[in-house]
């Protein structure tokens, strides 16, 4: 007992001033390098993370608080470890679905994502394959991969860029088609949360391989691409191209885009993404639908 009465004596009063303002004024009960224990008059025993801590003051003294601990940066060493696409924002999305019984049928879609960006180039790049069957049999296969690059003027809201799509869909008259494209782009608007560009240019389509013959068609590009962060866990990404031939009049193809990506856990760069795709295409024979939808929703993770 009188251990404990010599001890309580010794008990330094300070006062607690924490990163939002609150403070605080008890004896220190005990220190650890990660918690202050407080023995306050009315609120009795309080524990405080010493990262909150701004300063603690014990009568003319004021001490610093301890410093935040600092998480090292892991350095990128490219996709799986490669070296490969070093400082790009990789991700693997992946979804399967499907039912057996009086009928049985499977989708599944796999794609690859990588974007990078700096003060003088961006760079987007997409690679997609869906695949549907029923009853055994496929009915639907498609690979698409795309890959887009932005020259960028530092300090101007100009740019330029140069772009192409390859897709092998067997199900279609053209077997296999190429599109290449280029022109000038402008940025509308580009905040923590917006960004919106606007794109114009020329380009071209070859078709072959299919049971038509090759086709080659010059067409315009008139597109515009929108980012919008929701919130922390919500992205969706908006694009949409527009290429009015130029050698039929009246004749377009219209691709419009929509990803919605929900992140679950940062931490290992694992979310939810719900995406659509349409093309429209006028171009196509008579009782063959013009539009080309595509729906998914699937897994992604970073890589």
């Amino acid at each position: 007992m009188a251990g404990l009465l010599w001890a309580g004596q010794g008990l330094a009063a300070v006062t607690v001033t924490l990163d939002n303002g609150d403070r605080l004024r008890g004896e220190v009960v005990a220190e650890t390098p990660t918690e202050l224990r407080l023995k306050h008059p009315t609120l009795g025993d309080v524990v405080v993370a010493r990262d909150k801590v701004r300063t603690i003051e014990d009568g003319d003294t004021v001490a610093p608080a301890r410093p935040k601990p600092t998480i090292a940066s892991v350095p990128d060493n490219g996709l799986l470890g490669s070296g490969w696409l070093t400082d790009w924002r990789r991700r693997m999305e992946l979804g399967v679905s499907g039912a057996s019984g009086k009928s049985q049928n499977q989708r599944i879609n796999v794609g690859f994502m990588a974007d990078f960006e700096d003060t003088e180039e961006r760079w987007n790049h997409r690679t997609r394959f869906y695949r549907r069957q029923s009853e055994g049999e496929t009915t639907s296969q498609t690979l698409s991969v795309a890959l887009n690059r932005d020259g960028l003027e530092p300090g101007s809201p100009r740019f330029h860029f140069t772009g192409g799509q390859f897709v092998r869909d067997d199900f279609k008259d053209w077997g296999n088609r190429l599109n290449l494209n280029t022109g000038i782009g402008y940025q509308f608007a580009a905040t923590e949360r917006w960004r919106l560009l606007g794109r114009g240019g020329v380009g071209a389509i070859q078709t072959w391989g299919g049971q038509e013959d090759g086709r080659f068609a010059p067409e315009l590009l008139l597109g515009v691409d929108m980012n919008w962060r929701v919130s922390r866990q919500h992205t969706v990404a908006f694009t949409n191209a527009y290429h009015p031939s130029l050698r039929e009049s009246g004749m377009f193809r219209n691709i419009t885009t929509v990803d919605w990506v929900i992140d679950l856990d940062k931490s290992l760069g694992a979310g939810l993404q719900i995406g659509v795709t349409n093309e429209y295409d006028t171009s196509r024979e008579p009782g063959v639908g013009r539009n080309d939808f595509n729906y998914t929703s699937s897994l992604v993770w970073r890589l």
